[in-house]
């Protein structure tokens, strides 16, 4: 948000994935780390100022999670491939650093 007519200019989204005991102590958690997100700075004579706005999901995975997938939204392809492309998995592999 900036200060004046230009009002708000951007829109961040972040995904954050941490434990919780329960459902509301889930919740205070993401409103701390939203909460530590936010700034106010001054640019040029305006004041800038980054606040949490919402949430838009709090999903419990369950317990004992070992794995699980995080869906980050999509964008315009950057390159074309043809329809025929056969997709072979073990080529997209990556070696754990681990």
């Amino acid at each position: 948000m900036v200060e004046g007519k230009q009002g708000q200019r951007e829109w961040k989204e972040a995904v954050h994935i941490f434990l919780g005991e329960d459902e509301q102590a889930a919740f205070q958690r993401a409103l701390e780390i939203g909460r530590l997100g936010e700034d106010v700075h001054t640019e040029g004579r305006r004041e800038v100022e980054t606040r949490l706005a919402e949430f838009v999901r709090l999903d419990c995975l369950g317990s004992n999670q070992t794995q699980f997938e995080a869906g980050l939204g999509s964008s315009k392809a950057q390159e074309r491939l043809p329809f025929e492309h056969i997709f072979h998995p073990e080529e997209h592999i990556l070696e754990s650093p681990l």
